[in-house]
């Protein structure tokens, strides 16, 4: 039962909180769900890396570096149009 449930060092489980609460800061409009999901998506590669998964090692990483970009995009007033 052990090995079901921790068979992959937690990392799985921890990439899933992190992933929910993502989710959960996003819909509530708060910039720091970027941070979650980055976070989630570091421990998603490090299962993937677990697991010999290259698919989900290159795929995390990509998440990875939009969450950072997001986060640094979500940092910045929007640009006001112009009324002409």
């Amino acid at each position: 039962m052990y090995d079901f449930f921790l068979g992959k060092w937690g990392l799985d489980w921890a990439a899933a909180i992190f992933m929910f609460i993502s989710i959960y800061r996003l819909g509530e409009h708060k910039r720091d769900g970027f941070i979650h999901a980055a976070l989630a998506s570091m421990f998603w590669i490090a299962f993937n890396v677990k697991v010999e998964s290259a698919a989900g090692i290159v795929a995390n990483a990509i998440i990875l570096a939009m969450s950072v970009r997001s986060f640094r995009k979500a940092a910045k007033p929007a640009p006001e149009a112009d009324a002409a």
